[in-house]
């Protein structure tokens, strides 16, 4: 039975008597540390140790000796030069008098749990690298539907944990985007199915970005949602520009009537030709990218600009100092 749990749980026993110092090793100990039988327990532990480790374990012999129970893991260096990390476990055992008799002990290879911990801290770090990357911020949500927005949306806003918690990251969203958040939210609750809102932000600086938000539950195994995971992605400003070609012409006449521009104006504006205006408003046409940037620069010098909230959805955003409400 000893040889079978030694074999298949990959340890091996070991006893030190205190008044001689002579130890007990079982097979699997000597067969994990790769070492002929000895009887000294300290010289085997210097001569295994890896070097790298022998710092934090130079006080684990005189724990030993002094009748201390220990808990440790390191690396040893087998005499074939394979490096192993092990676990030692030791409990105390005292004599008929009371008094320390012995330290028995366990030796645990643990290589492979520890390599396991080691890639999946490894992957840890990565998605975490990356989400930082490519992410303003982070979020999560209990079943029940409770949002909690990790820190990056506290130095994206300048909201402080109380302010945001709850539903108070919805202050920093703008009021007109509010109510498309919390309906894209219920409903993907309600479904099950991931979650996505493209929404403005009110920055530190108070000034509104566009970002998406996005976001899918996580399932445990009996079908039933754990929780919800997303990321808050900011909308690069070139992204802005990519309105549909059929709504490109009443943008354009719209911005124009705005301004009391003619298209003769607009094209001096913007160094576009008069035909290309033309033919973008009355065709809806999409032109060069570079004629469609020079377009969309020229109204936002004088304070319009265009923004694609959505595949379907467009928006004027018209900045109401140059031109107030009647």
């Amino acid at each position: 039975m000893l040889k079978l749990v030694e074999e298949r749980g990959g340890l091996g026993f070991w006893s030190l008597e205190i008044a001689t110092c002579r130890l007990w090793g079982s097979p699997g100990f000597y067969r994990m540390t790769g070492l002929p039988p000895a009887d000294e327990l300290r010289g085997l532990f210097r001569r295994l140790i890896h070097p790298d480790d022998e710092a934090a374990q130079s006080d684990l012999w005189d724990l030993l000796r002094s009748g201390h129970a220990v808990d440790r893991e390191f690396r040893i260096i087998r005499p074939d030069q394979t490096v192993r990390w092990v676990a030692l476990k030791t409990e105390v055992v005292l004599g008929s008098d009371a008094r320390l008799a012995r330290i028995d002990g366990i030796l645990l290879d643990t290589t492979a749990t520890h390599e396991a911990r080691q890639i999946a801290a490894w992957m840890q770090a990565r998605q975490t690298g990356v989400l930082r990357a490519v992410a303003a911020a982070t979020w999560s949500a209990l079943p029940a539907g409770e949002i909690e927005m990790a820190a990056g949306w506290g130095y994206l806003t300048g909201q402080s944990a109380a302010e945001m918690a709850g539903t108070g990251w919805l202050d920093a969203v703008h009021p007109d985007d509010r109510q498309a958040v919390t309906a894209a939210w219920r409903s993907a609750r309600t479904t099950g199915a991931p979650y996505r809102a493209e929404y403005r932000v009110r920055g530190a600086d108070g000034r509104y970005r566009r970002f998406s938000g996005r976001g899918a539950p996580q399932i445990n195994p009996e079908g039933a949602v754990r929780e919800w995971f997303g990321l808050v992605l900011a909308v690069p400003d070139d992204a802005r520009d990519t309105v549909p070609d059929a709504v490109i012409g009443p943008l354009i006449r719209g911005a124009r009537a705005v301004i009391g521009w003619s298209i003769h104006d607009l094209a001096a504006a913007s160094g576009v030709s008069g035909s290309s205006v033309r033919r973008m408003e009355e065709f809806g046409e999409s032109p060069r990218p570079r004629i469609r940037q020079a377009v969309r620069r020229t109204f936002e010098g004088t304070g319009i600009r265009f923004s694609a909230i959505s595949a379907d959805r467009v928006a004027i955003e018209i900045d109401l100092q140059r031109f107030p409400r009647p």
